[in-house]
């Protein structure tokens, strides 16, 4: 498996009205459970209005999770800005990191960015992310 590439996608979606940290939490145990069993990894961001998330592992088993979030109804209108083929994993540390992202939480953004800062993350990812941490939150 040296030799075999990892796929790769990222996406951006819509939580649904009313989705709250506890959902949150639900479906972060939900993924680590699943990735575990299909073998794959990740980080998933939530901001309160959107979710960002960057999956990876193998071809098939990523496709097979990939319908699974789509008929997810706690969120809508999926949009994958990202595909890749990777000769190694960005978030190997984690079957599902997950961070609530808030505005006025240093925590979670010192949190975030420790992930962020693995030398294996390539450097889109980590601006994706980071350009992420704005989203939903009202102009300065």
């Amino acid at each position: 498996m040296p030799n075999e590439l990892i796929a790769s996608c990222s996406y951006i979606s819509t939580a649904r009205a009313g989705l709250v940290d506890a959902d949150f939490q639900a479906i972060l145990d939900e993924a680590n459970a699943r990735n575990a069993t299909l073998g794959l990894t990740g980080l998933l961001a939530f901001n309160g209005l959107n979710f960002m998330q960057t999956l990876e592992g193998p071809r098939q088993n990523l496709l097979e999770c990939m319908q699974l979030i789509e008929l997810d109804r706690r969120h809508n209108g999926l949009v994958i800005f990202d595909r890749r083929e990777l000769r190694h994993s960005e978030f190997s540390d984690w079957t599902m990191a997950g961070i609530r992202i808030q505005s006025n939480d240093n925590e979670h953004l010192v949190q975030l960015d420790a992930i962020l800062s693995a030398d294996e993350v390539r450097p889109e990812t980590r601006n994706n992310f980071r350009s992420f941490q704005s989203y939903g939150r009202p102009a300065a």
